[in-house]
């Protein structure tokens, strides 16, 4: 399960596919119309729609010699994709109605942005934490222990010093652990304040897909 979660996430953490995603969301789009509505390559388009696809988060449905898309999940709605699909549909469909829902989100109340641009830049933020195995591995880990330092972690998940200190970094940035300090050790438990509503919805669907809870 862990590999498709990082396959799915890695295909949603991408700027020009939440784009097409938010434009889907208003209605279904062949490849051509997507690419004009963008300014950007046909091929280009048609290779972000097929990991799209490939990821389950878009379906398609043909018409004659045309291809038409639709942001919804080819699954049901109880599997990671379905449920992914029905929340990004929903999520990127009124940017606008995101910032005025939820104020706490200072990335969305960048006046410098677009409340389009804003919010695909914080869904990307929440998703990138979970484009890797080894960041799975650690949440995994330390949800089921409750506490646990950094020494144990690297001899328990065979991680360089290194690598488990940048991930950890990652997760903790986005309030998806939390860091205590201890004395001398600096001990790590599942987070509680997540980042913004948005890193919560998007953990509480991944967490789904394990089978139990992780949130103290």
């Amino acid at each position: 399960m862990d590999e498709i979660i990082v396959r799915t996430a890695r295909a949603m953490a991408s700027h020009p596919r939440l784009q097409m995603l938010a434009i889907l969301a208003q209605g279904e789009q062949t490849p051509t119309q997507l690419a004009e509505t963008l300014h950007r390559p046909l091929c280009g388009v048609s290779q972000h729609l097929r990991v799209l696809a490939t990821a389950s988060l878009i379906s398609r449905r043909r018409s004659g010699a045309r291809s038409y898309y639709r942001a919804e999940s080819s699954y049901r709605l109880t599997t990671l994709s379905g449920k992914l699909a029905a929340w990004l549909n929903t999520l990127l469909k009124a940017p606008r109605s995101h910032e005025n829902k939820h104020p706490e989100l200072a990335q969305v109340r960048d006046v410098s942005a677009k409340p389009a641009e804003a919010l695909h830049r914080v869904v990307f933020e929440a998703t990138t934490a979970f484009t890797d195995l080894r960041r799975l591995q650690l949440l995994r880990y330390v949800g089921r222990r409750q506490g646990v330092d950094a020494q144990e972690l690297g001899a328990s998940l065979s991680m360089s010093p290194q690598a488990m200190s940048r991930h950890l970094r990652k997760l903790v940035r986005r309030g998806y652990l939390q860091a205590e300090r201890l004395g001398h050790r600096v001990v790590y438990k599942p987070g509680r304040s997540y980042k913004t509503p948005i890193h919560r919805r998007l953990f509480e669907i991944i967490e789904a897909t394990w089978g139990q809870r992780y949130l103290s």
